[in-house]
């Protein structure tokens, strides 16, 4: 296996981020399973995702800088079998399904994050520049604390921004609602809060992207965007892919139910055979890295 370097926080003008995410906590990872999923069950899944994310690694991804996105509860020994091996981790600190940003271990997280000291930290946050003014408040003022403690540790800081997304009606490839998107941005970055990697809904139209790209470096220069996956199909995936790659800081994807949602059910349910179903994962995975790649150049 060549060696990847795990040392890089953030994107450091070198190849584009791969990211494999599942750091989905017990609800949102067993929604991908119609008669849903035990907790032994997740923690069996998440093994075979990361010997999914370690058999596509091997079999080349395009020039890409692979890592994953892991959480402690269900993945600590994934989180540091990855280090271990080079990999950048970034690991969320949000608790999951609060309306308001919420410490996945309170006040304690800190110590959390100094025993694993992921390249990242990643924080989802729903906010719209129209919620109500005291949770916006509250969620700007704990991103800042910890924005503050992540610089102060040289842990990057990695955002995921919920703003919404729609296809206008048209039926056409939905969009991140790139003016609400841009507006949260500013807010957070006038309140303080220093994000290293905006992992960022897709956006279907390159101007909009460019939109999107310019606003990241507002309040820090080397800040740059990656696309998420939202669970989407794979042809609007590849779209938001193609868009991302074409676009001057974008540098990669953090994507995750979109490459092995299908596969780990299929699994459990008995449709597929454990290597068929790391070969699955493998293979949608490093899909997209070519994808990327691809349009990256093209």
């Amino acid at each position: 296996m060549n060696m990847p370097d795990g040392s890089a926080a953030v994107s450091d003008g070198g190849p584009p981020m791969a990211v494999l995410a599942f750091d989905h906590r017990e609800r949102a990872f067993a929604s991908v399973r119609s008669t849903g999923m035990t907790r032994e069950e997740i923690g069996r899944s998440k093994e075979l995702i990361f010997e999914a994310f370690v058999a596509a690694v091997d079999s080349g991804l395009a020039g890409t800088r692979p890592g994953v996105l892991i959480d402690e509860e269900f993945g600590a020994p994934i989180a540091r079998r990855a280090a271990a091996l080079g990999f950048p981790v970034s690991m969320p600190v949000e608790r999951a399904f609060e309306p308001v940003f919420t410490f996945e271990y309170g006040g304690d997280y800190r110590r959390h994050l100094l025993e694993f000291r992921p390249a990242c930290a990643k924080a989802l946050v729903h906010h719209r520049t129209t919620d109500p003014l005291e949770a916006r408040q509250t969620q700007l003022t704990r991103l800042r604390e910890l924005s503050e403690f992540l610089a102060e540790q040289s842990i990057g800081f990695m955002l995921e921004l919920i703003v919404g997304q729609s296809d206008g009606g048209t039926g056409q490839i939905p969009t991140v609602d790139v003016e609400e998107l841009c507006g949260s941005m500013a807010e957070m970055q006038n309140a303080g809060v220093l994000v290293d990697q905006w992992k960022v809904e897709g956006i279907s139209s390159p101007d909009e992207a460019a939109q999107v790209a310019a606003q990241a470096v507002v309040a820090n220069p080397r800040a740059t965007c990656v696309v998420l996956g939202a669970g989407a199909p794979n042809d609007v995936v590849g779209h938001w892919l193609d868009v991302a790659a074409a676009t001057p800081g974008f540098s990669g994807f953090a994507i995750g139910r979109s490459i092995w949602g299908g596969a780990v059910a299929s699994w459990l349910d008995g449709r597929l055979a454990r290597h068929q179903a790391i070969e699955q994962i493998a293979s949608t995975y490093r899909s997209c890295a070519l994808r990327y790649m691809g349009a990256r150049v093209s």
